[in-house]
């Protein structure tokens, strides 16, 4: 498994605006291999982050157009340079049955 984690700015009181693009990706989201999930963090007033786990480093590459097309939408409201840095997970427990 891997991450990709994306820090961002926002205008304060804006952070609707982002997490609504990301809403409106969900179609695209499922339809791209090897992605495993995805969320848009509101870390303080004026920061947020984005962490998507993929199956393999391969996948995430592939999907970084996501990111992209995500946070372009979004972009009126971005204050700050998009920031990420990729991970390799080392162990994830994951509840499946709820």
């Amino acid at each position: 498994m891997y991450l990709r984690q994306t820090r961002f700015g926002f205008e304060k009181g804006h952070f609707d605006k982002v997490t609504s693009v990301a809403s409106n990706l969900v179609g695209r989201m499922e339809t791209t291999a090897g992605l495993h999930s995805i969320s848009v963090v509101k870390m303080s007033e004026t920061e947020g982050q984005i962490l998507a786990f993929y199956t393999s480093q391969d996948d995430m590459k592939r999907g970084e157009a996501l990111y992209l097309s995500a946070l372009s939408g979004a972009l009126p409201f971005i204050t700050l340079a998009p920031d990420a840095h990729e991970f390799e997970v080392a162990w994830m427990w994951e509840r499946l049955e709820q």
